[in-house]
């Protein structure tokens, strides 16, 4: 049985993460003597304790209603101000972002720029939230953020960050390790939390804490990307973004307006901020913690708390000592000879057993177990992938029927001419789907050699037969949505490619049918012509439509430009391809025709 610390309504399983305000925990929440469910619990520090944190924590319970239960601030947000005054919320697998910048850092894996864009949509989503119901957060920090295994980030101190940033002059500890992200304006709490977000976008692109009161221009000039392991410079657009959050520069004047910005930064440049992304970089850096935790919560689901019951409590604070008859306390002389027998057998066994397992027992080597669990997770998504692709396939198959069926029923030259048209766009999604299956069948087969040539290297060590050093393992790729061209397999020893990159933008693949507008038939404006909107749409790296932009419209509030945004939402297409990978870009532009009615 596992030991645990009542606090409150809680039992604190295992510490997850400290931080200047106090600890993370993951808890046990139980019913009678059983499990019932598992809840992260917030402690606060002695410092946090002695500022009075206790007594107000009752105006972080009226903050709760405020934030509407959003799931980006945690859900079933509880507080608790007793003895050891605490919150907690509902359980979510993760780290803080601090414990996933220390770690990147030491394991020195590359954190892009897709990554921080990740986080920072997370966290600035929480902010905007906050600021549209006069919420002021004043302590935004790395500490602050919860990210999952899964790539979503929580803001989980929300509800009872201002309180803290009221504390802040009597907890002096607290407040010199979190000055890095304090040194925004104090009398303006919109700059101030903005101020706080551009420190955070800093830090995740630099690995470094934005420097005490230093020359913020100067230090982004010298800035480069080391969270990426580049010493290039921080982009343009991105150090710009910086410096109006960090310097003022053209201070955004309203979150309305720094969301817009935002949102442009994200989606208008050459960047794919992804929570599925970020999912397998938590996967890969908190491997060994996330397979640890899922074992010790399996093993607190099974415990049995009677012990932590108010019965269980009575006989563990008094009456813990309980009288036996003389018959059990006092064995006779060949019940001790056999207990020692007994005793005796069984620690031999056990010194047996470990001596087999740390001396018999061949050794897995961890680096390749862990590889063939990443080999093995990345085959089941091209599986994925290409099952997708196979069920688009079939039903472009099944539309072709259709339309051929239509070509052969139609009576007028116009509408075998228009059916034609469809059928010729649909012989062109075939064919770029058979490519699409090629490359998806591709690549599963050389994952597939992948996992067999690992397996059989692990067989090898495993059983002890190889007597010579094994290659290091086929380097496992990204698992990224398929492109349109196989990928090869990066071998060991093989050179680097130097081929320019190449880019190709996004395509249609199919599109929804026009409708024509309601508002322009009930007015009977200009039916007897041709209508055009052009437009381009902005494609995510899973195909997508993420924005739509028109170039050129239908003039008057008669429905036109509405129907064709409308149609290119709900078609599909095929993500920009850059140097073989799926990116985010925009398509050529597409014509919208809206034929002439009688």
């Amino acid at each position: 049985m596992g030991t645990y610390t009542r606090v409150g309504s809680y039992l604190l399983a295992s510490e997850l993460a400290s931080d200047p305000f106090g600890a993370i925990h993951r808890a046990v929440v139980i019913s009678g003597n059983s499990f019932d469910r598992h809840v992260l619990v917030r402690t606060f520090s002695e410092e946090l304790f002695q500022a009075g944190i206790g007594a107000r924590l009752a105006e972080a319970g009226r903050i709760v209603p405020l934030l509407g239960a959003a799931r980006v601030f945690g859900l079933g947000y509880r507080i608790e101000s007793a003895k050891a005054p605490h919150v907690a919320w509902d359980y979510v697998p993760g780290r803080s972002l601090a414990q996933l910048i220390d770690k990147a850092k030491q394991e020195q894996i590359p954190f892009g720029v897709d990554h921080a864009l990740t986080v920072i949509q997370g966290v600035a989503q929480g902010i905007v939230q906050m600021q549209a119901k006069g919420i002021h957060h004043g302590v935004l920090s790395p500490h602050s953020v919860w990210v999952s295994f899964e790539g979503a980030t929580q803001l989980v101190d929300a509800p009872f960050a201002p309180v803290a940033r009221s504390l802040m002059a009597k907890a002096p500890t607290a407040k010199h390790k979190l000055g890095s992200y304090l040194q925004g304006s104090d009398t303006d709490p919109l700059q101030q939390d903005l101020f706080a977000l551009g420190a955070l976008l800093y830090e995740l692109l630099t690995f470094e804490r934005l420097p005490m009161g230093g020359n913020f221009q100067s230090v982004l000039d010298q800035a480069t990307l080391k969270a990426a392991q580049e010493d290039a410079p921080l982009p343009a657009e991105i150090r710009a973004f910086l410096g109006r959050l960090l310097m003022g520069r053209q201070p955004f004047t309203s979150m309305e307006a720094f969301n817009t910005e935002l949102e442009r930064v994200l989606y208008d440049g050459e960047y794919s901020p992804t929570t599925f992304n970020m999912a397998f970089f938590m996967h890969t850096l908190f491997r060994e913690e996330n397979d640890r935790d899922a074992t010790a919560m399996k093993a607190e689901q099974g415990d049995n708390y009677l012990a932590y019951t108010a019965a269980g409590e009575t006989m563990r604070s008094g009456a813990t000592h309980v009288e036996f008859p003389e018959s059990m306390t006092e064995p006779k002389s060949g019940q001790k000879n056999s207990t020692l027998l007994i005793v005796g057998g069984i620690a031999a066994a056990v010194v047996l057993g470990l001596g087999y397992i740390f001396f018999g027992r061949p050794k897995v080597d961890p680096a390749m177990q862990k590889q063939l669990a990443e080999l093995q997770q990345l085959k089941q998504q091209f599986e994925q992938q290409k099952a997708e692709l196979d069920a688009k396939a079939k039903a472009e198959a099944e539309k072709t029927t259709q339309l051929q069926k239509q070509l052969t029923e139609a009576k007028s030259s116009e509408d075998k001419g228009r059916i034609q048209k469809q059928l010729e766009e649909a012989q062109s999604r075939k064919l770029d789907l058979e490519r699409q299956q090629k490359a998806a069948e591709q690549r599963l087969l050389e994952q597939k050699q992948n996992e067999q040539r690992l397996a059989e290297q692990r067989k090898a060590t495993d059983s002890k037969v190889a007597t010579v050093t094994a290659p290091p393992p086929t380097a496992v790729p990204q698992p990224q949505p398929v492109p349109e061209a196989p990928k090869p397999v990066a071998m060991p020893g093989a050179a680097p490619r130097t081929a320019p990159i190449e880019t190709e933008p996004a395509r249609l693949v199919s599109q929804v049918p026009l409708a024509f507008p309601q508002r322009a038939i009930q007015m009977r404006w200009e039916m007897d012509r041709e209508h055009i909107v052009r437009l381009k749409v902005f494609v995510g790296e899973q195909g997508q439509a993420l924005k739509v932009s028109i170039t050129e419209g239908v003039e008057g509030s008669y429905g036109f430009d509405e129907a064709a945004v409308e149609s290119a939402y709900k078609s599909t297409y095929t993500p920009s391809m850059r140097d073989g990978k799926p990116v985010r870009g925009w398509t050529p532009e597409i014509i919208y025709k809206f034929g002439k009615r009688r």
